[in-house]
């Protein structure tokens, strides 16, 4: 994630905080709303557009540059060492996600069978990974991004990759908040690279609407899962069909 987007981030997270819309934002810049969601999508701000926003949300440049740098500082993938402990024990595994989530200590110990003795010995562990910080009054500092990926053939996804691929693809998707699309076309390699330019936004859109989302109480938001895939693939029907009339 570059700095533009991690700029993008911050001034997001601020404006929840503040508790503006993008309306507000709009009026303030003497714009439209659609014009200001297209700032924030593309980040195109100008210095005169930035120094605007910061004006309304109280900040300074400097401000909006440590907390944008704040957030490129965190560690974007774990060590082999840190992974292996997380996947030999899956409760800890379990409450480092909801921290990646954003929950609060009071939250976990209401809706998880973890009394808080316990749940104080695995963020202690956790510190001791360095995953997080533990402060007084058991306040907690993350030290990796909250979309941290886990690594290629990292212990993670040996152990739970499967798992969790299976349990995600059981269901029907008839639930009026899913959606399950199958497409296959023929596509150029321009055409590819821009696909894969429009997933990658989307993803980008995904992981700022969670951080947006994060400051919310956890009995207002839910998990979801977003599974995007693309690769060069013929459906077995048609290459058989290929090999039978050579």
């Amino acid at each position: 994630m570059n700095l533009t987007q991690q700029i993008t981030i911050a001034l997001k997270k601020h404006l929840k905080q503040k508790g503006l819309t993008y309306a507000q934002l709009a009026a303030h810049l003497d714009i439209s709303e659609a014009s200001v969601k297209r700032l924030f999508s593309e980040s195109t701000f100008t210095i005169k557009r930035l120094e605007a926003i910061c004006q309304l949300l109280d900040l300074d440049f400097l401000e909006l540059a440590r907390l944008a740098r704040g957030q490129q500082e965190l560690t974007e993938e774990l060590s082999e060492l840190q992974e292996k402990n997380l996947a030999d024990n899956p409760k800890l595994l379990g409450v480092f996600y909801l921290l990646l989530s954003q929950w609060q200590i009071g939250e976990i110990t209401r809706q998880f069978a973890i009394a808080e003795p316990e749940l104080l010995q695995l963020l202690m562990k956790l510190d001791k990974l360095k995953l997080i910080e533990l402060h007084p009054h058991n306040r907690i500092k993350l030290l990796t991004h909250t979309t941290l990926q886990w690594r290629e053939n990292g212990p993670i996804r040996q152990k739970y990759q499967a798992q969790v691929m299976k349990e995600f693809l059981q269901t029907d998707f008839h639930d009026e908040q899913a959606v399950l699309r199958f497409e296959t076309r023929e596509l150029s390699s321009a055409s590819i690279a821009v696909l894969q330019r429009k997933m990658a936004r989307l993803l980008t859109e995904f992981n700022e609407l969670a951080d947006i989302d994060a400051s919310l109480a956890a009995e207002q938001r839910q998990g979801v899962a977003l599974l995007m895939a693309a690769r060069p693939w013929v459906f077995s029907l048609l290459s058989d069909l290929k090999r039978k009339n050579r």
